[in-house]
């Protein structure tokens, strides 16, 4: 008789056990649907004012030691901007804003070298200076400064201080055009 006692708690204590596994699992799809439904404020559209539909981007400055920068940066500027927002890029006539921009600084800092003193490891920051100014009112819109990218280079792997130029370049343009969308 004790065994089918015990047997009826034990059975008793495991269904409770389930139920109460069923209502975690419920409050659990509960959570995950209201968190589905409330959204986390993420959009598909571009950031920019739609008051804005054209830009001009000149060729930016440079005025750094190392030749070629300003061409590769605009192109990776532009290719950026037409990659990710519904920005045409047009002549400087037909455009509602002109984005001007310098590359004001480009350093090199070694991270680490072997016992006879060649460099392993080393790092490339770019700075740079943007303003977007509203072609027909001459107003600024966006004036920002000293906006830096980093990219590291391994000598080992037949990297150097261009292709981690190439890549800071690239990041920038990618910061850029965050920096045009942030502040609408």
């Amino acid at each position: 008789m004790n065994i089918i006692k015990m047997t009826k708690i034990k059975q008793q204590n495991i269904q409770a056990g389930h139920n109460r596994r069923i209502s975690f699992r419920q409050l659990t799809c509960i959570i995950v649907l209201f968190v589905l439904i409330s959204g986390c404020g993420y959009t598909s559209k571009s950031l920019i004012s739609r008051k804005i539909n054209t830009i001009y981007i000149p060729i930016f400055e440079n005025e750094t030691f190392r030749r070629g920068l300003e061409f590769d940066l605009t192109t990776a500027l532009k290719d950026e901007i037409m990659s990710k927002t519904k920005l045409r890029i047009v002549q400087k006539d037909n455009a509602d804003t002109i984005l001007t921009g310098k590359i004001v600084k480009l350093t090199e800092g070694m991270l680490s070298s072997n016992v006879a003193d060649d460099i392993v490891e080393s790092r490339v920051t770019i700075s740079v200076d943007i303003k977007l100014v509203d072609r027909i009112t001459g107003r600024t819109l966006i004036e920002e400064k000293g906006i830096k990218q980093s990219a590291e280079f391994v000598v080992r792997r037949g990297e150097n201080i261009k292709t981690a130029s190439q890549e800071s370049l690239a990041k920038l343009a990618e910061v850029i055009v965050y920096h045009l969308e942030e502040k609408w």
